[in-house]
């Protein structure tokens, strides 16, 4: 009997078969590739939205800004933080600020003050007085031997004599006269003789004591102090050749007890001033001293576009010395009121002075302003702002900026 054989052939499998089913199973599920996945997906999302945007509300418009700015203004709205950097305040009306100080001199009084010199041509042998000396009217200063001043002497001596013997011949022809032993126009003759000796004797008199010299000798004289005061300038001393015809004083006595002083004021500043106004004067050593304005110039300085005030101050101290430069301000008066802001409210874009003022309640409008005299924190505004107008007191230069920006 014969082995049995046992095929090994292979057994191909069907053309119409599903490799992915295994054999003698079901058929496999059907996988899907990755983009007709997404292809699938998108549909139903797209659909999704699609309802969502047709069930949202409209969108809402955008919100206005916190700020808004123009030429004329800043407006900010409620609540905004802005707020947080503006201060507001009232203008009110009050007294006038003085102006800045200005410089000033100490100088003589040309009421309280003499001029010294000699009125005849001389030399100086001794000056008793020294520069600060305080001196009393009539106290001699210097002496000057002078042979001018010994003729003046001996014409006055001369027209005494002659005085004399006019008179001694009067006298004997009013007895003649009296006698019948001379004729009545001798007698008138001799009278007027006398008469025109007297006269001479008075001229010569008279220039002697115009002179305003004490005699100490034949050709000496003392020059005396035509006031009281002190020397406040000397320019005399022992062997020095002096002259009636020279042009400075040799001395000067000034009674310091009330000075001048002489302050340079801007025109600006000048304008109200008159007789009368009161000043206060500084020293550079903190001392300070009220004064009376004398006289305002009428011409201004080409050079420095000043007026020079004069004004008359107290000085029983000498605390006000004679040269010194001092500060002068010049008070205002007390009828004089201005409108006042905060001194930061007053802002510039190099044209024109502006204040910002509230306008309802959100409005902060830009109004150009005449600022006046400044001082203490405060600027005068002269134009553009009333009293009981609400400011801006602090952060003014923000709102420029704002408007700047705007631009």
């Amino acid at each position: 009997m014969q082995p049995s054989t046992v095929s090994t052939a292979r057994h191909e499998p069907s053309e119409d078969r599903d490799p992915r089913r295994p054999p003698g199973g079901a058929p496999a599920p059907r996988r899907l590739g990755p983009w007709m996945l997404a292809s699938a997906l998108a549909l139903p999302l797209a659909a999704c939205v699609a309802a969502l945007l047709a069930q949202a509300p409209p969108a809402a418009p955008p919100a206005p800004e916190p700020v808004q700015a123009d030429r004329q203004g800043v407006t900010i709205a409620s609540g905004a933080h802005q707020w947080d950097y503006l201060t507001l305040a009232v203008a009110a009306e009050g007294p006038a600020l003085p102006p800045l100080p200005v410089p000033g001199r100490v100088g003589f009084d040309e009421l309280r003050t003499a001029a010294v010199g000699v009125p005849l041509a001389g030399r100086i042998e001794r000056v008793l007085v020294r520069l600060g000396d305080s001196v009393r009217k009539g106290d001699p200063l210097f002496s000057v031997r002078s042979r001018e001043f010994a003729d003046i002497d001996k014409d006055v001596a001369a027209a005494r004599q002659s005085v004399e013997v006019k008179r001694r011949i009067r006298d004997r022809s009013k007895d003649l006269y009296a006698l019948n032993a001379v004729p009545e126009k001798e007698l008138l003759a001799a009278d007027a003789e006398l008469q025109e000796a007297a006269l001479t004797l008075k001229a010569a008199e008279a220039k002697r004591q115009s002179l305003a010299v004490a005699a100490a000798g034949d050709n000496l004289f003392w020059v005396r102090a035509p006031r009281a005061g002190f020397v406040v300038s000397l320019d005399a001393s022992a062997s020095q050749e002096v002259s009636s015809e020279r042009a400075d004083p040799l001395l000067r006595i000034s009674d310091t007890s009330e000075v001048l002083v002489t302050a340079d004021v801007p025109e600006a500043d000048a304008g109200a001033l008159a007789a009368g106004h009161q000043a206060l004067i500084r020293t550079r050593d903190g001392v300070e001293r009220r004064g009376v304005v004398q006289r305002v110039a009428t011409v201004v300085d080409p050079q420095r576009q000043t007026l020079a005030v004069r004004i008359v101050a107290g000085n029983a101290d000498g605390a006000l010395k004679p040269n010194a430069f001092v500060d002068v301000t010049l008070l205002p008066r007390d009828a004089e009121r201005r409108v006042q802001v905060d001194e930061d409210a007053v802002v510039s874009d190099g044209d024109h002075s502006s204040v910002f003022v509230l306008e309802g309640e959100r409005r902060l409008a830009k109004r150009d302003v005449q600022p006046g005299r400044r001082g203490h924190g405060k600027v005068e505004v002269l134009s553009g702002v009333a009293a009981g107008t609400q400011y801006v007191a602090k952060g003014a230069l923000l709102l420029l900026n704002q408007i700047d920006l705007a631009d």
